[in-house]
C-alpha cells in the first residue's frame, strides 16, 4: 500500500514540475517580457540573460550573485558603461512629490503629451499642474510645473517617461504627440 501511495505521489510531482518550472521570481516567463526589446545583438542577448532569464534584478534571482555580476559586467563593457534597462530606475518620484503621486495613481491625469521627436513627455492634471521629463536636454531632467528640477541620465529619463506614459494609460488617457 505504501509503495502504491509513493508511486502515486511521485506521478503527481512528475506532472506538476514542468508547469512549476515555467515560473520565474518576477512571475513572467522570459518569452513574455519586453524590457530588452529595444536592444539588438549582443546587448539584447546579455540583457535577456540578466533581466529576464536569470532575473538578476529580482529579489530572488535565478542565478548566483557571481553569475549575475559577470553578465552585468559583460553588458556594461559592450554598452559603454550603461546598465541594462531593468537595472535603471527613475529617481523623479523620490525627489518630486507630484511625479510620485501621478505614477502611483493618487492624482488624476487629464492629458499626456509624448513627443518622440523632442523626447519630451508631459502629464497634466485637472488642476493644471504638470510634470515633464525632457530626455533631449543637456543634461536631461524631470520637473514639476517648471519650478522643481532634477537632473537625470538619459537612461533614467527613458524609464521616467515610460512610467508617466503607463500612469496615463492606466487611467485611460492616451499619450499623443503635440498638435
Amino acid at each position: 500500500m505504501k509503495k502504491n501511495l509513493f508511486i502515486f505521489v511521485l506521478g503527481l510531482l512528475a506532472l506538476a514540475l514542468p508547469s512549476l518550472a515555467l515560473g520565474t521570481p518576477d512571475g513572467q516567463p522570459p518569452s513574455e517580457e519586453t524590457v530588452c526589446d529595444s536592444l539588438d545583438g549582443v546587448l539584447f542577448g546579455l540583457c535577456n540573460a540578466y533581466c529576464e532569464a536569470m532575473d538578476c534584478d529580482s529579489p530572488q534571482p535565478q542565478a548566483s550573485p557571481t553569475a549575475c555580476a559577470k553578465v552585468l559586467d559583460n553588458f556594461m563593457k559592450h554598452s559603454g558603461g550603461q546598465a541594462p534597462p531593468c537595472a535603471v530606475t527613475c529617481p523623479c518620484g523620490a525627489a518630486i512629490p507630484l511625479f510620485a503621486s501621478i505614477v502611483s495613481g493618487s492624482v488624476t491625469v487629464q492629458q499626456c503629451v509624448a513627443d518622440n521627436v523632442s523626447q519630451v513627455t508631459s502629464v497634466v492634471t485637472p488642476e493644471g499642474t504638470f510634470v515633464l521629463v525632457n530626455q533631449s536636454a543637456a543634461p536631461p531632467y524631470c520637473s514639476a510645473n517648471l519650478t522643481q528640477f532634477l537632473q537625470i541620465t538619459p537612461q533614467e529619463a527613458a524609464v521616467c517617461q515610460q512610467l508617466l506614459q503607463q500612469a496615463a494609460t492606466q487611467q485611460g488617457v492616451v499619450c499623443a504627440p503635440p498638435e
